[in-house]
């Protein structure tokens, strides 16, 4: 949800430049297109399409942008520099591209997506493109996307430097500007979640030494473009790593636990909730999950899952089992929120039905083991439909995997070799949200 109080200065810009750009391709914005109910009645437009990969080669240093539909790739764009990792922005329409040790952020626009005409919407399936838009800043690190609203968080670990916050948009992303930024006092490895009208981002005590990881988070209010400190809570979160965000709650993996802050209540409470009875000595919650339709968070330690419910916080885990020398390769929730998945560097696909009380489903062979010298490898999820699109060890094939089952629908063999994946395009019903 974009905060009420917020106007989007670059909005006629933005789509002055996409009816221009629009205009060589599919007749403008003026409802002149190849369909006849969009000219006529003005009905949405809809396209049938399974969406895009953007993939990074890199045995050409290079981003690719496949259509999945025909398996086809539809163009390339070289990328020099260290290799990627690769997101989507909020809307899905464009590949948010991070070069931390470049200090670079760059977008690839995938050429589909949705635009409302005022009476209609109107779907796109448009060439793909490197934007010449980008962001410089010291080390470029976590990502992190609510509703409407990206953050880019940049350490800026660099002597004399202080970390900063970028807020995106698709709409600002296709403007070539950012909506806003915040420069914060001092620096650190942190993260930060924009949540309505509400910055939630990591605080390190400059006194703390011997680690670049905050303590604390604070919170601001944004209203039309600036924003507000109103509160840095005393609850403690050593080595904070990590955060992930529902409706009600948003949260932050600690050294000693989790800090879960109640959205839900006015004053935005935070409680800490220990670190459970089985975690392994050493191991700490530095990764959370979240999804839009699921009310539990998941957390990772290491090779340790824990379901976690801030809701009861006097017994908020329940653990998730692997079997005993599997470690995980890659983690998530499908699209819709029905399966929480666990890659083993088993090659297994480990499936957890959050709607049958997050039980357990048999693993499904979907990867070669991984090897000392293999890729590691990436999965991304559709959005549109229950899949899951798997990277192979080899980097030379993709599966696309029903998220449900576990069942290999198909392999995509490529001809060079991929390290990372992010899938783009529309969802059903034009939601957005993650």
């Amino acid at each position: 949800m974009i905060p009420k109080n917020y106007h989007f200065n670059f909005s006629i810009k933005s789509l002055a430049l996409t009816c221009a750009t629009i205009s060589v391709l599919l007749a403008g914005c003026d409802g002149d297109s190849s369909s006849d109910d969009d000219d006529d009645g003005h009905t949405d437009t809809e396209i049938d399409t399974a969406g895009r990969l953007v993939l990074y080669d890199q045995d050409n240093t290079a981003i690719k942008v496949m259509d999945l539909d025909s398996e086809a790739v539809l163009d390339t764009f070289s990328l020099p520099g260290d290799s990627p990792r690769l997101y989507a922005s909020p809307e899905l329409r464009y590949a948010v591209v991070i070069q931390r040790s470049d200090d670079l952020v760059s977008f690839v626009d995938s050429g589909i997506y949705t635009e409302d005409h005022g009476d209609h919407l109107h779907e796109y399936a448009n060439d793909p493109m490197m934007l010449s838009y980008s962001l410089s800043g010291n080390m470029p690190t976590h990502y992190t996307a609510h509703e409407d609203f990206a953050a880019v968080f940049f350490d800026a670990l660099d002597d004399g430097m202080t970390s900063s916050v970028t807020l995106l948009t698709d709409e600002s992303i296709g403007a070539g500007e950012a909506v806003t930024e915040l420069a914060l006092d001092n620096n650190m490895h942190g993260v930060a979640k924009l949540i309505e009208d509400k910055l939630f981002v990591t605080h390190r005590d400059p006194l703390i030494t011997g680690t670049n990881l905050p303590a604390a988070v604070d919170r601001y209010s944004f209203d039309d473009g600036e924003f507000t400190f109103e509160h840095r809570y005393t609850e403690e979160c050593p080595k904070l790593h990590g955060s992930a965000a529902t409706d009600d709650f948003v949260t932050f993996g600690c050294g000693d636990g989790v800090l879960a802050i109640d959205l839900s209540d006015a004053s935005y409470p935070a409680t800490k909730l220990g670190n459970p009875d089985s975690l392994l000595e050493d191991n700490r919650i530095r990764s959370l999950y979240s999804h839009h339709e699921v009310a539990e968070f998941v957390g990772v330690a290491g090779d340790q899952f824990y379901v976690i419910d801030p809701s009861q916080p006097a017994d908020p885990y329940r653990e998730l089992s692997l079997p005993d020398g599997v470690s995980r390769s890659a983690q998530g929730f499908d699209g819709h929120g029905e399966v929480f998945y666990i890659l083993g560097d088993d090659g297994k696909l480990y499936l957890f039905s959050v709607e049958s009380d997050w039980g357990a489903i048999d693993p499904i062979n979907v990867a070669d083991e991984v090897g000392d010298d293999d890729i590691s490898p990436a999965v991304t999820i559709s959005r549109a439909e229950d899949k899951l699109f798997i990277l192979n060890t080899n980097g030379q094939k993709i599966f696309e995997v029903d998220s449900t089952s576990g069942e290999i629908l198909r392999t995509i063999n490529l001809d060079f070799t991929a390290t990372r994946l992010v899938w783009l395009g529309l969802t059903e019903h034009h939601d957005h949200n993650h």
